[in-house]
């Protein structure tokens, strides 16, 4: 496993996320921003950069969740896009992802952050956008674990610590519908080696 920066966001390749601030964010092809949004990105960058890309002002942002980590996270939707906009405890956005419903099937609205021993608690957050009719959302492990989590406002959000050198770590999702119906799956954006070795 990698020691990246102190805190930082893996994205998936289509996913886009704006990193603001002192929170790095890294795609899962390689460091820096993903271009590969919605629609096109001919704003100028900081804050809200992606959802004024989508038509998105931030009316009618609709709380979802917080994080174990104080941050909390946004929802705004219009047709054809929704964007997770996600806020630390001053209000100052620190990420943003928007993704299709399409995208959202394949995975490509899902990120995950974790911590890589600033704080010496070690979290990591998956979150992400649930495609349409998607009510639960199962986390699988590579030892065969899985957890579920309810999906909220279209969105889902696992909290944990970062994986352990040589121990088992999150390989992607199902998507649950209706009385447990499978409706697909995806991986994460980040592969087992990717994750941040806890501080020691």
């Amino acid at each position: 496993m990698r020691k990246p920066s102190p805190h930082r966001t893996v994205l998936a390749a289509a996913l886009t996320a704006a990193a603001l601030g002192g929170v790095g964010a890294y795609a899962a092809t390689g460091a820096g921003e993903s271009t590969s949004a919605p629609r096109a990105l001919s704003v100028a960058p900081g804050p809200g950069r992606l959802t004024r890309a989508n038509g998105l002002d931030g009316t009618g942002a609709v709380p979802v969740f917080s994080l174990a980590n104080g941050d909390a996270v946004d929802l705004l939707a219009s047709a054809g896009v929704r964007c997770l906009v996600r806020r630390d405890p001053s209000g100052r956005v620190v990420g943003e992802s928007c993704a299709t419903d399409a995208a959202s099937a394949a995975g490509r609205g899902i990120a995950v952050s974790d911590e890589c021993g600033a704080s010496g608690r070690n979290l990591m957050e998956i979150t992400g956008l649930a495609p349409q009719g998607t009510s639960e959302v199962r986390l699988n492990s590579s030892d065969g674990v899985s957890r579920s989590t309810l999906v909220m406002d279209g969105a889902f959000k696992f909290d944990g610590v970062n994986p352990r050198p040589g121990g088992p770590y999150p390989t992607g999702v199902q998507w649950l519908g209706a009385a447990g119906s499978d409706r697909g799956a995806a991986g994460l954006p980040v592969a087992g080696d990717e994750f941040c070795l806890p501080a020691e």
